[in-house]
């Protein structure tokens, strides 16, 4: 797969994730951070949108700890959004 087909693949599932919490924070997140993805790490962030949606939410809110291997990404979105 093609760098701009896994960038798109990442943008519309960060957008369409059926809840309407984690589509507005990781949505507006991935999109305004689209040119930065490759310095996430694509491959950390499809595994990541691969997460049930709860799971993710109550990382962003640290109401349970991280996986290491998310750690970075949740810390972007967190301050991305002004919740660190």
């Amino acid at each position: 797969m093609s760098t701009e087909n896994q960038l798109k693949k990442i943008i519309y599932r960060a957008v369409h994730r059926g809840c309407k919490e984690t589509d507005f924070l990781l949505g507006d997140f991935f999109v305004a951070n689209k040119d930065n993805l490759s310095d996430l790490g694509l491959e950390i962030c499809e595994s990541f949108l691969n997460e049930d949606d709860m799971l993710i939410y109550d990382w962003i809110l640290e109401k349970i700890p991280t996986e290491i291997i998310y750690q970075n990404l949740i810390e972007k979105i967190r301050q991305f959004h002004g919740l660190s």
